[in-house]
């Protein structure tokens, strides 16, 4: 049975609740303490705040009550591109320290930081990945070796940081770094170009690292400092007849990876097909008309495949992956541009459906485990709502607007006090907590 990353420690992680985005490296986002615990008559409020001309894309934990944010250089121009990292007050989300803009290559990408066993936060932002120390001091900087941003940043078990640059049509390269100067120990040549970030897998047969191409997902091994393509382990998700586009990340569970299609969002490919990435992009390009899909592919067998069109609508879109828990075997889908959501239940007989709602959410979603809060965006006229569901009947508990007008596929983080934190691209942060 897959392991879980909120049951930790998870080797390679600093131990906290949330080290890195999704909460671990297989992205169960599935998190671990009392959650929101909300109850009738109480409601969620918001404490918004803006970070002019940047793009927010993650916080993550440190110690009790440390709390950081990372991003980078908002897209769409080339005036300037940079990365950064703060250490922020995690009530008022005033930053307490913050590092210099720090060189991204050009590139105007979400990239990702994960805080290590040693103590210090590690970030990728476009082609650079730096080191910091906790009061967000740069002691090490390394330009990677692709022109081009690279999508995510996790730790291998033995402390060595993984990467990989997000290509539309060449092939992506793997970096593996180690942690003292940033030294590259190893790199691999994907066999297809990749868009989605990476998950890991660490069981007792190995460590996998499973990635997506336009059509398959491939799984790597990765032992003794190098990276090999597990030759014995790739499945397709092409579907004949259907118009299909990439999937982005997938996460595993239940011996499973869990992915959804459909991932060519006008947005996103409007930030991915500029030179550098993320600055004035080209004409806007056609995308694929088809339905939603969710798939399920065992991670003993990449030929046992489920796949479920959860909406069977056409021009589907979505710009992040799907939420399975483990505990309840249930699986969350969306269509974010359909505005759809709802939740099905895996079993011997397949994924059998439990709910579904008129939700438009484009956020990464997450779960607080023991008070089975799911966490999702909903994008109205109005803005943006930050939304807690009931993961078993999807009864609404309660939502609030985020202070945001729009939303961008970034991640939740959980805090400590009852509390979840909110970012999009746009610029804008909340806390989102039970008043």
């Amino acid at each position: 049975m897959t392991e879980l990353d909120r049951a930790g420690p998870m080797p390679g992680y600093y131990p906290s609740v949330w080290p890195c985005e999704c909460g671990g490296p297989r992205r169960q986002k599935s998190a671990a303490g009392p959650g929101l615990n909300l109850q009738p008559g109480e409601e969620l409020k918001a404490t918004a705040r803006e970070r002019a001309g940047r793009w927010p894309v993650m916080f993550v934990q440190r110690a009790q009550g440390e709390l950081y944010l990372q991003g980078g250089a908002p897209p769409f121009q080339s005036d300037e591109s940079f990365g950064w990292l703060e250490k922020v007050d995690p009530v008022s989300l005033e930053p307490l320290a913050s590092s210099p803009k720090l060189p991204s290559g050009g590139h105007n990408w979400c990239g990702a930081v994960v805080v290590h066993e040693n103590g210090d936060l590690y970030m990728t932002n476009g082609s650079y990945c730096h080191r910091l120390t906790p009061d967000c001091t740069v002691v090490a900087e390394r330009e990677l070796p692709i022109d081009c941003a690279y999508n995510g940043l996790l730790i291998l078990s033995d402390g060595n940081l993984i990467m990989k640059d997000i290509q539309l049509s060449q092939p992506s390269h793997f970096s593996v770094l180690e942690p003292e100067k940033l030294e590259e120990v190893d790199r691999l040549e994907f066999p297809e170009n990749s868009v989605g970030r990476i998950c890991i897998d660490l069981t007792p047969d190995g460590e996998f690292v499973y990635a997506t191409s336009d059509t398959r997902v491939y799984r790597l091994r990765y032992a003794g400092g190098r990276l090999e393509l597990d030759d014995g382990w790739t499945g397709s998700y092409d579907l004949p007849g259907e118009d299909q586009s990439f999937a982005w990340d997938t996460c595993v569970g239940d011996d499973s990876v869990w992915f959804q299609d459909m991932g060519a969002a006008v947005g996103a490919l409007a930030i991915l097909t500029a030179r550098p990435i993320g600055t004035i992009p080209p004409a806007l390009h056609e995308t694929a008309a088809g339905p939603q899909h969710v798939f399920r592919m065992s991670t003993a067998d990449a030929t046992d495949l489920d796949a479920l069109t959860p909406f069977a609508l056409p021009d589907a879109g979505i710009i992040a992956p799907p939420l399975y828990d483990q505990d309840s075997h249930i699986l969350v889908a969306y269509d974010s541009n359909n505005g759809k959501l709802g939740g099905w239940r895996y079993g011997p007989e397949g994924l059998r459906e439990l709910w579904r709602k008129d939700i438009r959410n484009f956020q990464q979603p997450m779960l607080f485990a023991e008070t089975r809060e799911l966490i999702v965006d909903d994008v109205q006229e109005e803005g943006d709502y930050v939304v807690v569901l009931d993961l078993e009947t999807g009864e609404e508990r309660g939502r609030v607007h985020s202070g945001a007008d729009r939303s961008s596929g970034m991640f939740f983080c959980p805090g400590w006090d009852r509390d979840v934190y909110y970012v999009t691209l746009f610029g804008q942060i909340a806390r989102i907590y039970v008043g």
